[in-house]
């Protein structure tokens, strides 16, 4: 069997989770002794660039950010579109939602992921990666041959939203590498004794700047607990000013991060907070069930089917609830220890193994079907 994925998540992206996963796929499919292809020339990705699976050229922004990358997006849709015509492929796994590949591809089957209804659900209110329409994502998924969801609560969503027959979708959950990540113990990282732990982008529906500002009286209250947060780029203007009249100026800590960093970021915190309104999945809970940390998630969207009973649950649009849950977690040692605990069962439902397998035989299934 042979997988041809597209250049879509990894061209213009240096990090980021869509990237990831398909990243972690593909090398572990190859392990598998399947026979992956991507399609990309040109790209920064750190994954790529990291490994030496898919060798690719890193690029200058001599254009500036964006139009270079408008560039070689152009450039790597040509060797995608070489690959497609070639048809020496079984299965076509474009890796986001433009539509270029509809003229090319044929009668071969393809298979798309759907991570979040974020964009789908909400529309403008929330910023978004996402560029693409629901009208361009409704041809998509009426062409495509099967759609893989990354949770339940992402499948009903794809349902409602699209109308789509439930047969045409498989629900893959997806892993963390944390599992089995190495960290030398020689590898220390400098923190402050006592912190709550953020990760990643911090816009619109993460719901960072309302959680910060309904937990402020409990970290004044606290005054040796710090709120660190691990990557999503430095603090721009106006968080720092948001931080400042907060008059949690020094206690807000911004961490550049790697695996080796976010993991030790994980490993010594009292608790890994979550107060997006909504996600798709949620991998950084699985990041920090591997860790041995303690996590405190909003009850919304996929939440408490990743976590189940192995997390702490607050309202998200509750000023109330958050810092009521915040204020518990920081007290209550032995409630963290059970989370701990629980966090270490829960992730075994999400190993690497399963999500790469049952991948493998959605691919073996839509092979059959058009066979």
């Amino acid at each position: 069997m042979k997988i041809l994925y597209d250049h879509q998540a990894f061209t213009a992206s240096r990090f980021g989770g869509v990237a990831r996963y398909f990243y972690n796929l593909m090398v572990a499919l190859q392990k598998k002794g399947i026979d992956v292809v991507l399609s990309v020339w040109f790209s920064n990705n750190h994954y790529l660039l990291s490994g030496s699976e898919f060798p690719t050229q890193p690029f200058r922004f001599f254009l500036g950010p964006m139009r270079t990358n408008m560039l070689f997006s152009q450039v790597n849709r040509l060797c995608s579109t070489i690959q497609l015509l070639r048809k020496n492929y079984d299965i076509f796994h474009p890796t986001f939602f433009h539509p270029y590949f509809l003229n090319f591809i044929g009668n071969k089957p393809f298979v798309m992921t759907y991570h979040d209804a974020i964009k789908d659900k909400f529309g403008e209110r929330f910023g978004h990666l996402d560029n693409a329409s629901k009208e361009q994502k409704k041809v998509l998924f009426d062409r495509a041959t099967h759609i893989i969801a990354v949770s339940e609560n992402t499948k009903n969503d794809l349902i409602q939203i699209f109308q789509l027959d439930p047969a045409k979708i498989t629900v893959v959950y997806h892993a963390t590498n944390f599992r089995d990540l190495v960290v030398p113990d020689t590898f220390q990282l400098d923190t402050p004794p006592s912190y709550l732990l953020y990760v990643g982008t911090r816009g619109s529906y993460k719901n960072f700047a309302p959680f910060l500002k309904a937990i402020t009286p409990v970290l004044k209250k606290h005054t040796h607990i710090q709120f660190i947060c691990g990557g999503g780029g430095d603090f721009n203007a106006d968080e720092k000013q948001l931080i400042d009249s907060l008059g949690l100026s020094g206690r807000v800590i911004h961490y550049f991060i790697n695996d080796l960093v976010l993991y030790r970021l994980y490993q010594h915190a009292l608790a890994f907070v979550y107060p997006s309104l909504y996600e798709g999945f949620g991998i950084p809970i699985l990041e920090a069930f591997a860790t041995g940390c303690p996590v405190v998630l909003s009850n919304s969207s996929c939440f408490p089917e990743v976590a189940q009973d192995a997390a702490l649950y607050f309202d998200p649009e509750s000023e109330a609830s958050m810092s009521e849950q915040i204020e518990r977690i920081i007290l209550d040692e032995p409630l963290r220890q059970s989370l701990r605990q629980k966090g270490f069962l829960r992730q075994q439902a999400f190993s690497p193994e399963n999500m790469v397998n049952q991948t493998l035989n959605v691919y073996r299934r839509v092979v059959a079907q058009v066979s």
